[in-house]
């Protein structure tokens, strides 16, 4: 009976991941090579700034650049949390103070050195492509790739179309939520900032914890047959604060 209440239990998943394609498929080279020791290289900005003609100009540009900041500073928390070491704040700083090579070098050429000499299993890379906006929402498409330092090969790749949207009074003006209040006191900034940095940073939750478990968790032996995020994929943050993925003729 307690073998049966088991797969009970597991039916939901096993079912749910034959609809789509599971772990074991899109991250295979991650679990064969299992990488531990991560480094995240500084973030590629590809989006575009505003020319300095007003006030508002130079808040925009502010507020993407903080944006861009806390997309790097808030990569590595989920990545932790799935069991992995990611090289600190401080370290990364350093290693990229020290490094010849451009972010593009990086990603294109061999890089078996960061393995020999500093026991680096994998890099990650994060390409800021673009922002838009309207009155009550933001929306910013970030690729992840994770090369492996071994072999060179993408284990892991990602471009998401991501929006943060807010409810609306009843003359249109966007409703800020209490965490995007919060947040805005905490790091005194101002709250088109604050909607960026947590765009990014629930961006970085979601996409991240999808990444097969590290080697310091607790394995699950179902892991592999649960259905994962697709390579392409539009994700939305709803007014309520919950977060979905939408298809792209659903996109708001």
């Amino acid at each position: 009976m307690k073998s049966r209440g088991v797969l009970l239990l597991l039916l939901p998943f096993l079912m749910a991941g034959c609809k789509g394609e599971k772990r074991m498929t899109q991250y295979g080279e991650m679990y064969r090579e299992r990488p531990a020791i991560l480094y995240i290289a500084p973030v590629v900005d590809k989006s575009e700034r505003r020319a300095v003609r007003s006030i508002e100009d130079s808040v925009y540009n502010a507020a993407v650049n903080a944006a861009v900041k806390q997309l790097y500073l808030t990569a590595s928390n989920p990545l932790v949390f799935n069991g992995y070491y990611v090289l600190g704040p401080m370290a990364s700083a350093q290693l990229a103070a020290t490094e010849n090579r451009t972010v593009k070098q990086l990603r294109n050429e061999n890089i078996n050195d960061y393995y020999d000499d500093l026991g680096i299993d994998a890099v990650l890379f994060l390409t800021v492509n673009s922002w838009s906006s309207t009155h009550n929402s933001w929306t910013v498409e970030v690729e992840y790739t994770l090369r492996s330092t071994r072999t060179g090969s993408e284990v892991m790749h990602s471009v998401v179309k991501a929006t943060k949207l807010l409810p609306t009074d009843f003359k249109g003006r966007p409703l800020p939520l209490g965490e995007d209040r919060a947040f805005a006191e905490k790091y005194g900034c101002d709250l088109e900032t604050a909607q960026r940095c947590r765009l990014v940073e629930t961006l970085n939750l979601f996409v991240l914890k999808d990444l097969p478990a590290g080697n310091r968790a607790r394995p699950v032996s179902i892991e592999r047959y649960v259905p994962t995020h697709a390579e392409y994929y539009n994700l939305q943050i709803n007014p309520d604060g919950s977060v979905m993925i939408v298809p792209d003729d659903e996109e708001q």
